[in-house]
């Protein structure tokens, strides 16, 4: 059987016009927790750093966050596709690396450590200073790398080194930005703190009556290891 014509077939060129065509597809991602709508499908990294105000580019890194929590870092030239519904967040870090285009800013030496501290702050191969304000006095090291898990690859830190050091113990870790898990649970003990004009979170954990500070065994190395723990045993005591 013929199928009937349509005598006034819809006229499609005149659709073009009318409010009726349908807006450009945008693709909702996330960088650093903030959220951005982007139309291009395949951007480069350096038009996702520029998007979220990174500039200039070079100075910074970009990493996708693949499925389960791990870091990729996508290169400033090279694309990556967001029609992947895997591909929506994205995390940046920032380069202290310079080539003597911009001086760095002086680094603040406002207490003596010794040797072995210096030697070990040096060999983390990061930025660090030691820092008077008011009657804290704190060792604060800089990009310092965490675990994956967390909103951030890289935070500052800093640990208050007490008059008696290092008689007496160094205690707890202080970190800016503060740190979050990706996966939106929560972290315990946790609160905020003011030091040297910033706000820094202030991570309530102690050594135990049977893991106590052994004087003239125990110094920044020591207590840098237990951060890291720290760090680590986030993920494995609440999995």
């Amino acid at each position: 059987m013929n199928t009937p014509k349509d005598d006034n077939p819809p006229d499609h060129n005149n659709d073009r016009g009318s409010g009726n065509s349908k807006p450009p597809k945008t693709y909702n991602i996330q960088i650093d927790k903030k959220h951005y709508d982007v139309d291009n499908p395949t951007p480069m990294g350096r038009d996702l750093l520029l998007l979220a105000e990174k500039n200039p580019p070079e100075r910074f890194q970009i990493f996708q966050r693949l499925p389960g929590g791990s870091l990729e870092e996508v290169k400033l030239e090279a694309t990556v596709d967001l029609q992947n519904p895997n591909v929506e967040r994205f995390v940046t870090l920032p380069l202290d690396q310079t080539e003597g285009e911009m001086p760095e800013v002086p680094l603040k030496r406002d207490f003596q450590l010794s040797e072995s501290d210096m030697e070990t702050l040096d060999g983390l191969g990061l930025r660090w200073e030691t820092i008077r304000d008011g009657m804290v006095a704190a060792v604060v090291i800089r990009n310092y790398p965490v675990p994956l898990g967390y909103n951030h690859a890289a935070v500052d830190i800093h640990l208050r080194i007490p008059t008696a050091y290092p008689e007496a113990q160094l205690d707890m870790v202080y970190v800016s930005p503060a740190l979050a898990r990706a996966d939106g649970r929560g972290i315990g003990a946790l609160s905020m703190t003011p030091f040297a004009g910033s706000e820094w979170q202030q991570w309530s954990r102690h050594r135990s009556p049977a893991n106590p500070w052994r004087r003239g065994i125990d110094d920044i190395a020591t207590h840098l290891a237990l951060v890291n723990h720290w760090f680590v045993r986030e993920f494995a005591t609440t999995g």
